[in-house]
């Protein structure tokens, strides 16, 4: 496919910066301390002396030990917009130019930024995740700042961003699992349903890691963050 063949042109113009020295032996660095290298002391004072989580600014962000490596792969590409979008795909050339418009219906163009967000259906979804969570959240209009400030909401505690974090990759999960019926399979889009999946889905995960769990999927349904222990 052509956007295969773009991920092998991008990789190999990486690869390209790369010079390998024979005579050179290869070792070890530690990019705390660069001359003395790795030291128990040094790194027990760079750990004990950060305040608090701080907030990745690049896609690495999006590894979740509580989530399924495929999920957490989606969202990487999503964050980089390399999903096969029909905007993406127009401009690779696998789509004619006129194939490039939402499968909502709506009119508008099918890139990232519209499919999770500003599309009427899908874009609903996180009116009501915020409306289970019991939050007020201003929608950015990129979905890499969505992602930064959903799972970094200041009226929250910091122990609450792995679960937000859980509940938004499952959200962009379900929504491009529900696109890709809609435009395979004729399937109706309901964002109630899609909410659904989102919290059935979250928990699975939650609980999946978590034995035994101290909650069940009707306890969370009605009190998510309280479930958690975060509020």
């Amino acid at each position: 496919m052509a956007w295969e063949e773009e991920s092998v042109r991008e990789c190999s113009a990486l690869l390209n910066n790369v010079i390998l020295q024979e005579n050179i032996q290869d070792y070890w660095r530690w990019l705390l301390d660069l001359i003395q290298g790795y030291l128990v002391h040094g790194t027990y004072r760079f750990l004990t002396s950060v305040a608090g989580p701080t907030v990745v600014s690049d896609c690495k962000d999006v590894w979740h030990k509580l989530v399924p490596a495929k999920a957490s792969i989606f969202a990487w590409r999503l964050l980089q917009d390399r999903i096969p979008t029909r905007a993406n795909l127009v401009r690779r050339h696998v789509l004619q130019s006129t194939d490039n418009l939402c499968v909502e219906g709506c009119g508008s163009i099918e890139m990232a930024d519209h499919i999770f967000l500003g599309c009427n259906l899908f874009g609903t979804v996180w009116y009501l995740v915020c409306q289970w969570l019991g939050i007020s959240f201003v929608f950015p209009g990129h979905i890499k700042d969505h992602y930064f400030q959903f799972t970094h909401l200041a009226s929250l505690p910091w122990t609450s961003y792995p679960y937000l974090k859980v509940i938004w990759l499952a959200s962009v999960w379900t929504i491009w699992k529900d696109r890709n019926n809609c435009v395979f399979r004729n399937a109706v889009i309901d964002p109630h349903s899609i909410f659904d999946k989102v919290k059935w889905i979250s928990f699975l995960w939650i609980s999946s890691n978590f034995v035994p769990i101290a909650f069940g999927f009707h306890d969370r349904w009605w009190h998510p963050l309280l479930c958690t222990g975060v509020m």
